[in-house]
């Protein structure tokens, strides 16, 4: 029996040479995707429902696909050397992209089994390599360092407590009333200090939960004094 024309190797050598290469720095823009995904569902201070999380993630998948299809190139896609191209050669373009946001997930899933990629193929996209053309493979990388920035930013907002993080560990924990009342111990950890910080911002702000709490935590009600 033949193979159906998704899945036959005898289509287009051009979608097989570099799909690895593809598959590879596709692997690096979802893990970035993700970062920034959660980052900025904790930046936004959503409480943190997988629901939401997952909205997030998948909205900044789409939003990284959409910027590489202008030009073909990702952070991913710098770093293994490998442009998305079109069936003429060009970069894939918004509307391509966009579709791919969506069926990549499974492409990823089945290229190690596959000897192509089989929904790649049927939006007539493909990897292609620029560095026979004299470019380096890391020319053009400074290009994307602002994805590096934001993945950054993400990960400083993925390790720092949320609003709802901080109030419920100042109020609700014992390590949390430790830290309130100034027990060397806690003062000095990630958690303590930057939950006190929120609390004094938060209390600033008139946030409601925030103005109730101060008085019962007085590392930040001392800050708060005129």
């Amino acid at each position: 029996m033949s193979e159906g024309p998704l899945f036959g190797s005898q289509f287009a050598p051009v979608h097989d040479r570099f799909r690895y290469r593809l598959w590879a720095a596709d692997l690096v823009d979802l893990a970035i995707a993700a970062l920034l995904g959660w980052g900025a569902s904790r930046a936004l201070d959503w409480e943190q429902s997988p629901a939401r999380v997952l909205v997030c993630l998948f909205g900044a998948w789409l939003v990284l696909s959409l910027v590489g299809g202008v030009r073909g190139w990702t952070l991913g896609r710098r770093l293994f050397d490998v442009q998305l191209v079109n069936a003429e050669g060009q970069p894939a373009g918004l509307p391509r992209s966009f579709f791919r946001a969506f069926v990549s997930l499974p492409d990823l899933v089945m290229t190690p089994m596959l000897p192509s990629r089989p929904l790649d193929r049927l939006l007539r996209v493909h990897g292609e390599r620029r560095s026979a053309e004299g470019s380096s493979r890391w020319a053009g990388v400074g290009l994307q360092l602002p994805w590096v920035a934001a993945a950054a930013a993400a990960v400083w907002f993925i390790a720092t407590p949320t609003r709802h993080e901080a109030l419920t560990y100042l109020d609700q924990k014992l390590t949390g009333w430790k830290c309130c009342h100034g027990y060397r111990q806690h003062v000095g950890t990630w958690m303590c200090r930057h939950s006190l910080d929120r609390l004094a911002r938060e209390a600033r702000g008139q946030e409601p939960a925030a103005v109730a709490l101060v008085p019962e935590c007085p590392e930040v009600a001392g800050r708060l004094q005129p």
